[in-house]
């Protein structure tokens, strides 16, 4: 190789730089929105560096906390990407994280809330990372109860069906949609009733499964420090 050409290219890291980014999503007025923080002079997705005393998921929401200032009501790891640019070498641990419906007000910090089919331009790396949790979110609609983190602890039939044609980009049949959601015995009814517009006051619902946020996701042992000690 010419001397000239390989200074062009400088040499790689030998070892990877660890990042964490994540894919905050809420709903709010029938659309999905994304988070993206002010990075220089360009929008990129929430990321930080991992600390030794943090497991991941516990730096997926420092990092919300931090860039975003909202505190996530889901977080989930998306998958791993190794990339390289110019000599560095990066992991990308990527998280999906979900943020109450109508969090859609300016957040506190540099991030802002931008439509998820009309995002600004974004780097490569960032833009695959949100196509592919856009492309999980839609998926886990059909068999889990992730919905119900984009919405209040009480809510109208009405209201869930606009999270779920938020997420899906369409719309969807109002009686297939209400009979295949009793069906499912996922709800109940909490007793009250919200008008909504002029129509009759209608019947708000709950979630009915159990479900812990602070310990659904990370295991007990992957909060441990580097000082704590384990048996082999």
């Amino acid at each position: 190789m010419d001397r000239n050409d390989a200074s062009d290219h400088p040499p790689m890291n030998p070892e990877p730089r660890i990042d964490v980014r994540v894919v905050l999503f809420t709903v709010s007025n029938g659309r999905l929105l994304v988070a993206l923080q002010q990075r220089a002079n360009a929008r990129a997705l929430p990321r930080g560096t991992p600390t030794l005393t943090e497991s991941l998921d516990a730096a997926g929401t420092r990092i919300l906390t931090d860039h975003v200032g909202i505190a996530e009501r889901y977080l989930e790891q998306l998958y791993s990407i190794s990339h390289r640019f110019e000599g560095d070498w990066t992991v990308t641990v990527t998280y999906i994280g979900l943020a109450l419906t109508g969090a859609d007000g300016s957040p506190p910090n540099s991030a802002a809330w931008f439509e998820a089919g009309k995002l600004p331009d974004i780097n490569p790396v960032d833009r695959m990372i949100v196509d592919y949790a856009l492309l999980r979110l839609r998926a886990k609609l059909g068999y889990t109860t992730i919905a119900f983190h984009l919405l209040p602890p009480s809510f109208s039939l009405s209201e869930l069906q606009n999270v779920y044609e938020a997420v899906l980009g369409h719309q969807v049949d109002k009686r297939n949609f209400r009979r295949r959601i009793q069906a499912a015995g996922v709800l109940e009814g909490t007793g009250d009733t919200r008008r909504e517009g002029s129509h009759r006051p209608a019947r708000l619902y709950r979630f009915r499964a159990a479900h812990d946020a602070e310990t659904y996701l990370t295991p007990a042992w992957a909060v441990r420090t580097d000082r704590e000690e384990t048996n082999p």
